[in-house]
């Protein structure tokens, strides 16, 4: 009856080995599980199952029609669950590829922009790159600008907000990559860019980069050996 009642619910030998395994359990004293679906769900689809167990129901003598769909569906929000999962971990992936930060040298990081910049984007980008500036201690962010196709008014304005959170958190930006169509729509547009540095090209870019470090340990060193320094060290070693 079993073997009969396969070949009524497919003639595919694959799922004809799936179906058996569930009758096998649907005629077992506790009955089939959620995991016994499974298999069954992610091979046929949620509808060929849905009528393979309605059937079910109807020939295996004990057998509920309404508890075999609710498993059905239990084992379907597991599924989507897990399918959700992954769907937003390859986004993460994506989105961690599309913006990389790299760090060039010491206290310097370097982010290419690379194809279109939408709000979302952007507001992702932003949260990323000031959280990497803040858990690296970055003294420079290099933003590459090559593979921006366009920089319009919303992303222009992005970036000066962008390049402002960056100052707050004492890290200079040297901005490059400006290609001349785009340096011309900036200017038509009003977007001012003096806030940063600009480099014509990562070469000179990483070369300015260098010179803000050197210039901020030289303020340093220039700091630290003023005279209420050394007279504040000394007051502390005679109290002790």
């Amino acid at each position: 009856m079993k073997d009969q009642l396969v070949h009524t619910l497919t003639a595919a030998q694959q799922k004809q080995s799936l179906w058996e395994e569930f009758l096998a359990q649907l005629s077992t004293p506790g009955g089939p599980s959620v995991d016994s679906l499974e298999p069954l769900l992610r091979s046929l689809g949620e509808e060929e199952v849905c009528k393979g167990l309605k059937r079910a129901a109807d020939a295996v003598p004990g057998a509920s029609e309404a508890e075999l769909l609710r498993l059905a569906l239990r084992a379907s929000g597991r599924i989507r669950r897990e399918l959700e999962e992954e769907a937003n971990h390859l986004r993460d992936t994506l989105r961690d590829l599309a913006t990389p930060m790299v760090r060039i040298w010491k206290d310097v990081l370097l982010v290419p922009l690379i194809g279109s910049l939408d709000s979302v984007r952007a507001e992702t980008l932003a949260e990323r790159l000031l959280e990497a500036a803040s858990a690296s201690r970055a003294k420079v962010v290099i933003v590459d600008v090559t593979g921006l196709p366009t920089i319009d008014t919303a992303v222009g304005g992005f970036l000066i907000e962008m390049f402002a959170a960056l100052r707050l958190l004492g890290t200079s930006v040297v901005l490059t990559g400006i290609r001349p169509s785009v340096a011309h729509t900036l200017v038509k547009l009003g977007i001012d860019f003096r806030m940063v540095g600009i480099a014509r090209d990562l070469e000179d870019a990483l070369r300015m980069s260098l010179e803000l470090v050197a210039g901020e340990e030289a303020q340093k060193k220039k700091h630290s050996g003023l005279p209420w320094n050394t007279a504040g060290e000394g007051n502390h070693d005679a109290a002790g």
